[in-house]
């Protein structure tokens, strides 16, 4: 229930009631102000709440560099991850991806990404492309 927007009225009507001697008649107002003025403390505060996690997600959106596969971190001038592409774009996750020889792999949706190979590096053809991290999308 939606706390009453009548409270400057409610409350000149409870001084009204005990200039008048009805004592239980102000109370119940005032009791029924305090009510309405509780919940509007509890939704405010977890206004606040969500607009410091908002904030906090869109700060982290902003240091978030995608290197066409996979997702880093920019924190403190350092590179932290890398963080699985599809995690984060679908869900908003950030999943850090475990490496492995050849490839990274998510633990959140299991798709692998091939690394790139550095022998590969400015050659062209089927061989470059091959050799940059692509993910295996899966099941």
């Amino acid at each position: 229930m939606a706390p009453s927007l009548t409270g400057g009225m409610e409350f000149k009507r409870a001084l009204d009631l005990a200039r008048h001697g009805d004592l239980e008649g102000a109370r119940a107002i005032l009791g029924r102000l305090q009510v309405d003025y509780l919940r509007l403390c509890e939704e405010n505060d977890a206004l606040r709440r969500q607009m410091a996690e908002v904030a906090r997600v869109l700060d982290m959106a902003e240091n978030m560099e995608f290197d066409g596969q996979k997702y880093w971190l920019l924190e403190d001038f350092k590179k932290k991850g890398p963080f699985c592409q599809v995690c984060y774009d679908r869900e908003a996750l950030l999943v850090r991806l475990q490496e492995h020889d050849k490839h990274w792999h998510c633990q959140g949706c299991g798709n692998l990404f091939l690394k790139r190979r550095a022998a590969n590096a400015g050659k062209t053809g089927l061989r470059s492309v091959l050799g940059k991290t692509i993910p295996l999308f899966g099941d």
